[in-house]
């Protein structure tokens, strides 16, 4: 499986909500209805959180079965068919300042061991 992963940066004079609203209720459905070759796409939303400033807007994950699907998908951005996708990104999105990172991603399964601060690391492997 490929993953293609975009940074994606907010249009100057486009308000917060207005962005994450659009983004999550028009674009994200745009996407999944008209993008080809794609086997799932998420948004990913940053809470805003103590001591932590993003860089970016929001980032987008995008799966596929091959890097050749990468290559299609990417073509297809290139043409006419994709018009409609490129003009909602444009209204809301300042594509420009896109970064996009094509990955092979490696998964490992985690305990979900609980933690509680003072007490201490469990004993054994952790």
């Amino acid at each position: 499986m490929v993953k293609l992963i975009s940074l994606v940066y907010r249009k100057k004079g486009v308000s917060d909500e207005e962005f994450y609203t659009r983004w999550r209720e028009s674009h994200g459905p745009l996407v999944a209805r008209t993008i080809p070759f794609a086997k799932r796409y998420v948004q990913n939303h940053p809470l805003q959180w103590p001591g932590l400033a993003y860089d970016a807007d929001g980032i987008v994950e995008m799966w596929f079965e091959t890097e050749d699907h990468v290559r299609g998908y990417l073509e297809w951005r290139n043409t006419a068919e994709a018009s409609e996708l490129k003009d909602d990104e444009d209204r809301f999105q300042d594509f420009k300042k896109t970064r996009r990172f094509v990955v092979h991603e490696y998964q490992f399964e985690t305990t979900g061991r609980q933690w509680t601060a003072g007490a201490g690391l469990p004993d054994g492997p952790g």
